[in-house]
């Protein structure tokens, strides 16, 4: 997973944006492999880790403060 995707991530285990939306802005290849597919991703619903969202969390918020450069 790339830290410039971390938001789109946010988003889905919020049920702020569907799967369908989630594979259009994110490559394949960012995604966690839970989220690989729409068929993983309706196995998996709402058991991703939650490292993965903390993490997504604590980059977004560093990156908002400008602690981040990139």
């Amino acid at each position: 997973m790339t830290k410039q995707y971390d938001f789109y991530l946010i988003q889905l285990e919020n049920n702020k944006l569907n799967w369908w939306e989630y594979a259009r802005k994110v490559p394949t290849k960012f995604r966690p492999p839970i989220y690989s597919n729409y068929w993983t991703y309706l196995r998996n619903r709402k058991t991703a880790s939650k490292r993965w969202i903390k993490e997504a969390e604590w980059r977004m918020e560093a990156r908002r403060k400008g602690l981040l450069d990139y």
